[in-house]
């Protein structure tokens, strides 16, 4: 039998939801490390990866996390 410490070892650290809305966005659509988060008409797919939200995609301007 195996052990399981190397699926822990792995895990996504939970992703911190406060930081986007700081910024103004609202959060939906969360899935693990990822997140749709809209801001007026702004539409945003972000990643949380290694303590930070990263853009993967969407319909607003560029602009740091």
């Amino acid at each position: 039998m195996q052990t399981l410490s190397p699926l822990i070892q792995n895990e996504v650290a939970h992703p911190n939801w406060e930081l986007l809305r700081r910024l103004g966005w609202s959060v939906a659509n969360i899935s693990g490390a990822y997140c749709v988060a809209w801001r007026g008409r702004d539409e945003v797919v972000f990643e949380w990866r290694n303590g930070n939200w990263y853009r993967l995609g969407g319909t607003a301007p560029v602009e740091e996390v």
